[in-house]
């Protein structure tokens, strides 16, 4: 009998050998498994999950694999996981990748693992991102800059493409297009405009600016009139979006105030109260009818005064810059008060320091400081204020000067 067949003999004699070899094969199978699970799941979904959560407090989290928007730390974990994985599971050997035998069923473990991690976050995203919004309009403290708040909660961060149109009074006065990462930490984007690329007029009383923005097909619309600045100290007054889009001057003026008192060193004649000196005020900001503008804290501007006796300059007051309230001007060493003030802040109008300070007048330009003669007669005040890009803005005002029994008389007059 060959040796066939004394083989075939023994495996009919024994028909339980054959079934044993069959088991043995299949549990080696399950084992492989098995072991893949758990090694996939403990160096594999458990480092990529850990690191996912740590991201925002990492280093170097914003960067980004160049051409996408996937987080360059989570692809190296991901990428560093699967070499390590599949070392330490024994798929990989001198002559390549074993994939036959138990070697297959656990490769087959880590594809499909590697795979869900890869697709998950963009199936759930599918389903559980939201509507892509348009959030808060803030303006920086100088109202410079205007920042748009892009709000979607995202399983990871994601790139939109963002077009905004600036309207004014319903006519379209800039438009621009940007790129705007979406944080998935935060779930909020920012996209930001210079407000002197659109800024046209102002604003108020009668003319608000309205943001339009397009992405990804929906449209939102946003005033940019109703958000509030709150300045740092000391300025302490808080505006809105109007304000700060209010920037061109419509209105200036000024007055003087004669200060009249007893006062010897001063007095000459038979002059019991005497003119000592002129207190002097200006105000610049938006025309609204009233005696007053109304106060304009985000225009910047430089103003002129001068006090005329007949045709000789009797004050030629230091020229005064202005930007964002935060006047200045040269003091002459204090003959023109402290050089430095705010304007603007809670209203239109601006004392003009003199050298003297006075409990009654505040500080106030003595009359023997005059560059004229100082004597009786009228007199005219001129304000100019002057923007870049605009014509000046003038007001004069006109005083008479002059004597009644013993009293010196400053009195306000339609002309001289």
């Amino acid at each position: 009998m060959s040796d066939g067949g004394l083989l075939e003999k023994a495996t009919e004699q024994n028909p339980t050998s054959s079934l044993i070899a069959e088991i043995t094969k299949d549990e080696v199978n399950v084992v492989g498994v098995v072991e893949a699970i758990k090694t996939v799941l403990l160096f594999g979904l458990l480092p990529i999950f850990v690191t996912r959560i740590l991201l925002v407090y990492l280093p170097f989290d914003e960067l980004m694999v160049p051409g996408t928007s996937i987080s360059a730390i989570m692809a190296l974990v991901f990428l560093g996981s699967l070499g390590f994985v599949i070392f330490r599971l024994g798929l990989v050997s001198s002559a390549g990748l074993m994939l036959t035998g138990s070697s297959a069923a656990a490769a087959s473990v880590v594809v499909v693992f590697y795979v869900l991690m890869l697709i998950f976050p963009l199936l759930l995203g599918v389903f559980l991102e939201g509507e892509l919004t348009v959030g808060q309009v803030e303006y920086s403290d100088d109202g410079e800059l205007i920042t748009v708040k892009l709000l979607q909660n995202t399983m990871s961060d994601r790139e939109v493409e963002a077009s905004f149109v600036v309207i004014q009074s319903g006519q379209e006065v800039w438009s621009s297009t940007a790129n705007v990462t979406i944080d998935s930490s935060s779930g909020e984007g920012e996209l930001t405009l210079l407000v002197s690329d659109f800024y046209a007029t102002n604003a108020l009383p009668n003319s608000p600016y309205t943001l339009r923005v397009s992405v990804e097909g929906k449209e939102t619309t946003r005033d940019l009139t109703y958000s509030q600045i709150q300045w740092s100290q000391p300025i302490t007054a808080q505006w809105n979006g109007a304000d700060a889009l209010t920037r061109d001057i419509t209105g200036a003026g000024g007055s003087t105030t004669g200060v009249v008192k007893k006062d010897p060193e001063r007095c000459s004649g038979e002059s019991d109260n005497c003119l000592v000196g002129v207190v002097l005020s200006a105000w610049a900001g938006l025309d609204t009818g009233s005696d007053k503008p109304v106060r304009m804290p985000f225009a910047d501007y430089s103003v002129e005064a001068v006090l005329m006796e007949g045709n000789d300059a009797a004050i030629s007051y230091p020229p005064i810059t202005v930007v964002n309230t935060q006047a200045t001007w040269d003091s002459h060493s204090g003959e023109f008060g402290s050089g430095s003030g705010i304007w603007g802040d809670f209203g239109s109008t601006f004392a003009l320091e003199g050298s003297v300070m006075d409990a009654s007048f505040g500080h106030y330009i003595p009359r023997d400081e005059f560059d004229s003669a100082g004597d009786y007669g009228c007199y005219s005040f001129t304000i100019t204020v002057t923007q870049e890009s605009s014509e000046p803005i003038s007001h004069t005002s006109y005083y008479d000067y002059s004597s009644s029994g013993s009293n010196d008389i400053w009195a306000a007059v339609s002309s001289c």
